[in-house]
C-alpha cells in the first residue's frame, strides 16, 4: 500500500526558529518535506489544531523539484497565551496520491516561555480611604441634544458620501470569507476521503448555488454544462459521474477535482469584479 511504502521513507521536518518566546509574541515555526515528485502533499491550514499555540499567519514557498524529488516548505507564525514554562508542538503533513493517503508527523519541538513576572510577593500593602465624598448628580441635557444632533448629521453625510463604498467592502468581505471556507472544506474532504465523489460534488454545487443564486443542487450534469461558460466543465463532471454511477476509474478524479475547484474560483473572481465595478 501507499501508506506503508512511500511514507516510511519520508520524514517531514518541523522546528521553531527561536529557543524562547514571550506570551503573545509571534514565533516562526518551519515546516518542510522532501518527497517523490509524483506524489502530492497538503500542509496544515488554519483549521488545524496548533494548541498550545494560535496561528497568526502562514507563508508558503513554491515547490522545488528535480528529476526525482520535490520539496515543499512553509513558515507558520504562532503565538502562545499559555503559561507553561516549556511548550511543545508537532504538525501533520498529508501525503496523497490517486488511490491512498497518509498522515506524516514532524518530530516534536519545544520552546521556552520567558516569564515576565519572576516572583509575586506574599502580601501587598494596600492604602484605604473610607471618607465619604458627595458627588452631585447632574446631566446637561441641552449639550447632550446638540451633540446627538451633530453626530446624527455627520453619520448621515458620511453614509451619503461613503455608504456605497462601505457596502461594497462588506459584500467583498462576506463572499471572500465564504470562498475561503469552501476551499478549506473542499481540500479537507478530498484529503480525508478522496473517492467520496457525491460528498465532494455536493460541497461544490452548494457553494456555486449560494454564489451565483442558480439552483445547482437541483440541476443534472447536462443542465449544468448547458448553462456553463467553462469548456472544461463537461469533462470534469462526466469523470465524477462515472465514478458515482458507472465503472469506477479513480485515475480521472484528481484532474476533475482540480478543474471544478478552479471553476469555482473563477466564478468567485467574476463576482468580485462585478461588485467592484458596480
Amino acid at each position: 500500500m501507499f501508506s506503508l511504502g512511500y511514507s516510511q521513507n519520508i520524514t517531514p521536518k518541523g522546528y521553531f526558529l527561536k529557543d524562547s518566546v514571550q506570551i503573545g509574541e509571534p514565533v516562526p515555526f518551519i515546516l518542510s518535506i522532501k518527497y517523490p515528485k509524483e506524489l502530492e502533499v497538503i500542509f496544515p491550514d488554519s483549521l488545524n489544531n496548533f494548541f498550545p499555540f494560535e496561528l497568526t499567519k502562514k507563508v508558503y514557498y513554491p515547490t522545488y523539484s528535480d528529476s526525482i524529488n520535490s520539496t515543499d516548505s512553509a513558515i507558520y507564525y504562532l503565538s502562545t497565551f499559555e503559561i507553561d514554562t516549556i511548550q511543545y508542538l508537532k504538525l501533520p503533513i498529508y501525503l496523497i496520491n490517486q488511490f491512498d493517503s497518509a498522515t506524516l508527523w514532524t518530530t516534536q519541538d519545544s520552546i521556552v516561555l520567558n516569564q515576565a513576572v519572576q516572583s509575586i510577593p506574599d502580601s501587598i500593602a494596600m492604602l484605604s480611604n473610607t471618607n465619604y465624598i458627595d458627588v452631585p448628580m447632574a446631566f446637561n441635557y441641552p449639550y447632550a441634544i446638540i451633540g446627538f444632533t451633530i453626530l446624527l448629521l455627520v453619520s448621515i453625510i458620511g453614509w451619503v458620501l461613503f455608504g456605497k463604498g462601505i457596502k461594497k467592502r462588506i459584500q467583498l468581505y462576506r463572499i471572500k470569507k465564504k470562498h475561503l471556507k469552501f476551499i478549506d472544506d473542499f481540500d479537507k474532504l478530498i484529503t480525508v476521503d478522496f473517492t467520496n465523489c457525491e460528498a465532494i460534488i455536493s460541497i461544490w454545487k452548494t457553494y456555486l448555488e449560494k454564489l451565483s443564486k442558480q439552483p445547482y443542487s437541483k440541476l443534472t450534469t447536462k443542465e449544468i454544462v448547458a448553462k456553463s461558460k467553462h469548456s472544461e466543465m463537461e469533462a470534469a463532471l462526466m469523470a465524477i459521474d462515472r465514478n458515482i454511477y458507472g465503472p469506477k476509474d479513480e485515475s480521472l478524479l484528481s484532474d476533475a477535482y482540480y478543474q471544478i475547484k478552479q471553476i469555482a474560483t473563477t466564478e468567485y473572481n467574476d463576482q468580485v469584479n462585478q461588485i467592484t465595478n458596480e
